[in-house]
């Protein structure tokens, strides 16, 4: 996130220059735009994952939002076969016949619309003039069915939506862009301080060596003089070295003093560059979803309505929360319905490669309870390493818990692997 709010480019609320340089600042900053269009989607909260009301999916717990563009996730289940006997409508899994993963493909309203007008939805301008249209998501894909719990073995065709109420992590808002450029000037404040200090500096060391050279207000009197000193004496480690230890005691005193005095710029920026880190990387999120797996005549349908909330604990700990209504539509005996509550917290194990590189490898722990009219209450704990095969493609690797199966009182154990691809990180890769 730091490199974010660097790379928010300074010439967007400073007059370009004329000629060759603002060439040049135009230039790099089309190139800034579009880095941040790739920093920005790396959060967190970005689910690239099948639902988790899809039975096969490797997440046991919803983010709050999307790929800011297109993805597909495939998940096979059990690469453990013989752990469990059954599989579920409720995300256990096991090897009957005919049990197979899902696929499910995951559009942004904005990679729509990108669509639409036939525009790159890498594109920086069209990216920072739709913000809005990131909020919504939409899911649809297909799931494996068992006769055990699902009553068919037809595939099941999963359908999601959500919707972002509160995206205080999206770079693009009026709020976030503000704090970027508190934090930009004050990184140019730190800048021309740090000019000045240094430029003070070499003055000072320069008429202590040269007193002759300075007029009464300690300023080198000849500047070609000065410039040739800072060349010979100050330019190269070995030769500052050299002329530092040559200063005398009260000299490097009064070189201290000037550096001390000096610090409140940089303090400054230090401070406001942790605050708004903090206030962007930590902010809250608060999405809205529904999920279906829908299946023949004789088939159960599963639906969700759920509320997501995620929260930064730290710059590398997310938070996530879910509390969903669920309802099994059975036809061949009594309709269920209930509720779930699910938590997990991911931790960002590495850091992002660049902001269009690979993401980080990720831990996550995570635990769900559910309880539904008729059957026993059921939990389930999940633990998934997510690692980054390439820029836009991860490898989802999970082991699952759950006390009993729906309908069935039995534990489930197994380990579950997934593939998610997000389409236009991986097309920007290969450029």
């Amino acid at each position: 996130m730091l490199a974010v709010i660097l790379l928010y480019p300074v010439s967007a609320w400073t007059q370009s220059e004329p000629g060759v340089n603002g060439w040049i600042d135009k230039q790099i900053d089309g190139l800034l735009d579009k880095q941040l269009v790739g920093q920005n989607g790396q959060g967190s909260d970005k689910q690239r994952e099948s639902p988790a009301a899809d039975s096969r999916s490797t997440s046991l717990v919803d983010q709050s939002s999307a790929t800011d563009f297109f993805s597909v996730a495939a998940n096979v289940i059990p690469v453990t076969p013989g752990l469990s006997q059954f599989v579920s409508s409720t995300g256990s899994s096991g090897n009957t016949s005919g049990a197979a993963g899902s696929t499910t493909a995951t559009a942004s309203l904005y990679a729509l619309l990108a669509g639409l007008n036939k525009v790159n939805p890498t594109d920086p301008k069209f990216y920072a003039e739709h913000v809005f249209s990131r909020r919504f998501s939409f899911t649809i894909g297909t799931a494996a069915s068992t006769l055990a719990t699902d009553n068919s073995d037809t595939p099941a065709t999963v359908y999601g939506a959500k919707v972002l109420l509160i995206n205080a992590r999206e770079l693009y808002t009026k709020a976030n862009l503000a704090r970027i450029k508190q934090a930009q000037e004050a990184n140019a404040n730190a800048a021309k301080a740090s000019a000045a200090l240094k430029l003070q500096v070499k003055k000072l060391i320069f008429a202590a060596l040269n007193p002759a050279s300075v007029d009464a207000n300690g300023e080198p009197s000849d500047l070609d003089s000065f410039a040739a000193f800072i060349k010979d004496h100050l330019a190269s480690d070995a030769n500052f070295q050299a002329t530092l230890s040559s200063l005398s005691t009260e000299t490097n005193k009064r070189i201290q003093t000037l550096i001390e005095n000096s610090l409140a710029a940089f303090s400054q920026e230090r401070a406001v560059f942790r605050q708004k880190y903090d206030e962007i990387s930590k902010a809250q999120q608060l999405s809205i979803s529904y999920a279906a797996d829908i299946r023949d005549a004789k088939g159960n349908n599963y639906h969700r309505a759920e509320l997501i909330f995620d929260y930064g604990l730290s710059p590398r700990i997310n938070w996530t929360v879910n509390a969903s209504a669920d309802y099994t539509d059975r036809k061949t005996s009594s309709d269920s319905k209930g509720g779930r509550f699910a938590t997990s917290f991911q931790g960002n194990l590495t850091q992002p490669d660049s902001a269009w590189g690979k993401n980080p490898i990720t831990l996550t722990f995570s635990g769900e309870g559910r309880w539904q009219t008729g059957q026993k209450p059921q939990y389930t704990f999940e633990s998934k390493l997510t690692i980054p095969l390439v820029p836009g493609v991860e490898l989802p690797l999970a082991y699952r818990y759950a006390n009993r199966i729906e309908q069935i009182n039995q534990t489930d154990s197994e380990a579950r692997m997934g593939l998610s691809v997000d389409i236009s990180r991986l097309a920007h890769a290969f450029k």
